[in-house]
């Protein structure tokens, strides 16, 4: 807004609302402004939202819908600065539908909005128009200014700068051409047009290029904008202007990144966001600018065609990226892996060269930095601070470790006078630069000029103990009684009376030591009663009992931390492997708002590190502070015995090796952490074998060439092309042309060990695992020539492929012919059930094709779906329909033949559906966005 040093963000939803938001920078959230309703829920194409612009001076926000609506909300400020929302202004047509809108940068007049129309009411066909509408804040309503008619295939819009910036406008984006557009003060009409580069093709590709993405950056007296193509290829526009007067509209080849983005974005500081998102797909990704490509390639303006050779990333350099998962086509939930407890998620996912098969696992990612092996299983770890020493604890002896040259671990001399004879139950630096080292026979002191004191139990062993830099507490054995100390003159000293808890003490820990205090407040033991109780530690209540917390089992460790959000964290970690977390009040010592979580079945052990905690059982967990909340993280990694940190690392102990870890980008990606296969072609489906594990995938690509069949086409015609790696530039276009393959993959490295190209136009649609007698195959659903709009091909088939013996390839075994496209493959009966078309086929294995028993009509349109009914598997299935919804068929076995017994009600446009355990619940998905259960 003029005047403010804040930006704000506007957003629309599908609840038929408005929301603006703002950045608070303390508590690194986004907060609510302003909300304001206007619509009904849902996907509708007459309530506005679906389109979203702003006046470039931050007076006015238009909300388009796809139909008919518009509506304008005038930005004010209150007495108190606050930003607030006037009511709406309403700027509908009837009959109208909306490509784009844009705000026109006119300075301070009245705002004004471009948006591209058509109108489908009107009788004389006007095809798209370009449409002015003014805001005008005198008599607060909103006009329709003026119109021209553009393209057909106009269906972008770019604001130019305006005032002393630029001469004002909009860029109207179109099939092929870029138009300069603005209606002037004078009421004249600009009009500059220029041809968009295309690669060059030595196949005379004849397409024309679509732009989806772009970027306006200003600079002092210039400004140029960067538009992205749907190929990937970034172009730079550069407007040649006199005050309000265009000159000349220029256009270049920039450079190319991997994936076509939803959204670009420039930043001040030289960097270029893309954002990636929609069917393309990809990856979040960060560019920094070498250059503005000034000095590299010709600048077009006149009209003509015009070719240009991609190249490598010139102007840009790759700084960062956030790997996506959409669009994600197919997905199941598989334990392949060996070796570990929890199953994961394998997803077909991408589309075009950048596809890939994700394995997802419960976990943040994990870096293993160093590993090193013991000469036996070590107890415990701990790192000294102030120095790189590490301690590692064994049944009945101590080894320090120090990071030597290329951070590789080495024993180190015993200069800190540690017992390496004995266990070690804590260890810690202590003010004066000393070492305070417990054993189970004693706790030990070492000073900084080498002299050592030690403290014996009057009876028994030492079986627990915490340490901080000024303060120690041993449990006494099996007595009930805890020993405490505190540093004095540089000594540690033992206090005067015994901490008596009243049970055997299995666990203890000392609350951290706040900022402008000496001491830690409390202490936390966990006793052999399945209680966790709080004592004082301050002086004028020195083991005072504050609190006690009844859990589940006895607590095997127990952790306080402060997690900088007021009050103390206590963990507790039992036996039954149940980690349970409190709040503490640090003065009173008051425990409330305690929650549960099972982690595994081992018992739970915790380490903390900072204001983070690290809980210890079948799977490694990090409770950690993310955006003002605590969050429990799994780790992706194997299980851990022990954990303590080191800088901004973790060094662990896992069997009888020591690692150094560390944790990569917490909380960027959720908890899921993702190994990608790459693909060819975008996925339709995979299947996995019973036995080997192996997976054998299709993969099709619609209107590109295989980089095999285009190859061959070059050779034909004699022509020589440059071979471009398609992961960064996408396969080469072949209008109307299909590339499709039939791949087996191992998902334990990657590695391709079968891969059968299907011929050149061949369409690879479906695919099923089928059992014949003992062996095992897989069936492929086919068609030649498909066409998707409207839906026909020149003919379908079956592959069908058999499993070898060992599971790691397949073999052709026949090609059988279908009537239609086959929509959905699944086996039924021990037979395979193909649904092509409207209709349901049932076939059976035979020696030169498959053997046609049953066929009926089912489906009033075309099946999209099918899936058996999960209690009557032999007779009953769910059908769904693209426009009727969802269909219960039976099979009836004596007449061979499906019938229809429930239908919908409603027509619904069904893309996906699931049917659940119950048999009584389908879950379905629509073209709409809407969750269906039935």
């Amino acid at each position: 807004m003029a005047g403010g040093s804040k930006d704000y963000i506007v957003l629309a939803s599908d609840s038929g609302a408005i929301a603006v938001l703002e950045f608070n920078s303390k508590s690194r959230r986004f907060v609510t402004v302003q909300y304001h309703e206007f619509g009904r829920t849902g996907l509708r194409r007459l309530v506005a939202g679906q389109y979203v612009a702003s006046d470039p001076r931050g007076r006015a926000v238009m909300l388009a819908g796809v139909e008919r609506s518009k509506i304008v909300y005038i930005i004010t400020r209150d007495s108190e600065a606050r930003l607030m929302l006037a009511s709406p202004l309403e700027a509908n047509r009837s009959g109208s539908v909306c490509f784009d809108v844009v705000g026109v940068d006119v300075g301070y007049e009245n705002p004004v909005f471009a948006a591209i129309e058509s109108c489908y009411e009107d009788s004389e066909g006007s095809g798209k128009q370009l449409v002015y509408y003014e805001l005008d804040l005198g008599l607060n309503h909103v006009v329709r200014k003026w119109s021209t008619a553009v393209g057909d295939t106009a269906h972008k819009l770019i604001a130019l700068p305006g005032g002393s910036d630029g001469p004002s406008g909009v860029l109207v984006c179109m099939e092929g051409s870029i138009e300069y557009r603005h209606f002037t003060s004078t009421g004249e009409m600009a009009v500059y047009s220029v041809n968009i580069p295309r690669r060059a093709n030595l196949l005379n590709d004849t397409r024309g290029l679509m732009i989806v993405a772009s970027a306006v950056h200003r600079m002092k007296n210039a400004f140029f904008i960067l538009a992205q193509a749907e190929s990937g290829d970034l172009y730079k526009i550069t407007v040649d202007f006199a005050e309000d007067s265009v000159r000349r509209v220029g256009i270049k080849y920039f450079d190319t990144l991997a994936t076509a983005a939803s959204s670009i974005c420039i930043l001040k500081a030289g960097f270029l966001f893309a954002a990636a998102g929609g069917e393309s797909g990809g990856s979040h990704q960060l560019y920094q600018f070498e250059n503005l490509g000034d000095d590299d390639g010709a600048c077009f303006s006149a009209e003509g065609l015009s070719y240009f050779q991609p190249h490598e990333l010139s102007s840009l350099a790759l700084v960062d990226e956030i790997e996506g998962a959409c669009p994600m086509l197919k997905s199941q939930v598989l334990h392949v892996a060996v070796g570990e407890d929890a199953p994961q998620i394998y997803a077909a996912c991408g589309t075009g060269a950048r596809s890939s098969l994700k394995i997802m696992r419960h976990g943040a990612e994990v870096s293993e930095l160093a590993v090193s092996e013991l000469p036996a299983t070590p107890r415990a770890v701990w790192t000294v601070g102030g120095s790189d020493l590490i301690v590692v604890s064994f049944a009945g002896s101590t080894l320090a470790l120090a990071m030597g040259e290329g951070d590789e671990l080495a024993e180190a001399d015993n200069a800190l006078g540690l017992a390496l004879d004995e266990a070690t139950l804590a260890v810690c630096g202590v003010e004066g630069g000393g070492i305070v080292q417990v054993t189970p026979r004693a706790v030990r002191h070492v000073m900084s000029d080498g002299r050592v004191t030690e403290w014996v139990p009057p009876m028994g062993v030492i079986s627990c103990a915490a340490v901080n830099t000024r303060q120690a507490v041993v449990a006494l054995g099996r007595s009930g009684e805890c020993a405490y100390f505190e540093m004095h003159a540089g000594v540690l000293r033992e206090h005067a009376e015994r901490l008596a808890v009243g049970s055997d003490v299995t666990c203890v820990a000392l609350a951290p030591i706040p900022q402008s205090r000496l001491l830690a407040p409390l202490v936390a033991v966990g006793c052999e009663d399945q209680t966790v109780r709080v004592h004082a530690l301050e002086p004028h209540r020195c083991l005072e009992a504050l609190s006690m917390q009844a859990v589940a089992d006895v607590a095997h460790a127990v952790a306080v931390v402060d997690h900088g959000l007021g009050d103390l964290a206590m963990y507790a970690g039992l036996r039954n492997g149940l980690l349970v977390r409190a709040q503490v009040d640090p003065v009173s010592g008051d425990v409330d708002d305690t929650r549960t979580r099972f982690l595994g079945a081992r018992p739970v052990q915790l380490c903390p590190s900072g204001q983070s905690v690290v809980a210890l059982s079948a799977t490694p967990w990090l409770c950690h502070v993310q955006q003002g909340r605590v969050r429990s993280t799994p780790l992706s990694y194997d299980m851990l015995d022990y954990v303590a940190p080191l800088g901004d690392n973790l060094v662990c102990v896992a069997g009888a090796s020591l690692r150094i870890l560390s944790i990569d980008r917490l909380g960027a990606s959720g908890t899921l952490t993702c190994a990608s296969i790459p693909l060819a072609f975008t996925p339709r489906g995979f299947c996995v074998h019973d036995v080997s594990r192996y997976f054998a995938v299709i993969e099709a690509e619609h209107g590109r060439w295989a980089p095999a069949h285009y190859a061959a086409k070059l050779e034909e015609s004699g022509a020589e092309d440059e071979a471009l790696p398609p992961e960064q530039f996408g396969l080469v276009r072949n209008a109307g042309g299909w590339a499709s393959l039939v791949r087996v993959l191992s998902p334990f490295d990657g590695e391709t060990v079968f891969l059968d190209e299907l011929p050149a136009g061949h369409a690879a649609v479906c695919l099923a695992p089928v059992r014949f007698g003992n062996d095992s195959y897989v069936a492929v659903g086919c068609a030649v020539g498909l066409s998707l709009r409207p839906r026909s091909c020149e003919s379908a088939s079956i592959r069908l492929y058999k499993w070898t013996t060992d599971g790691t390839g397949l073999e052709l075994v026949h090609v059988t012919p279908l009537d239609d496209v086959p929509q959905s493959l699944m086996q039924f009966n021990g037979m395979l059930l193909v649904a092509a078309g409207r209709g349901l086929a049932l076939f059976d294995l035979g020696i030169r094709r498959l053997l046609k028993k049953a066929q009926s009509v089912v489906a009033p349109h075309l099946i999209s779906s099918v899936h058996i009914h999960p209690t009557h598997p032999d007779s009953w299935l769910f059908v769904a329909d693209v426009q009727e919804s969802v269909l219960l068929v039976a099979f009836n076995h004596t007449a061979r033949a499906f019938h229809v017994i429930v239908d919908d009600s409603l027509p619904r446009y069904i893309t996906s559906m699931r049917a659940l355990e119950d048999g009584f619940t389908v879950v379905a998905g629509d073209k709409f966005a809407y969750e269906i259960r039935r």
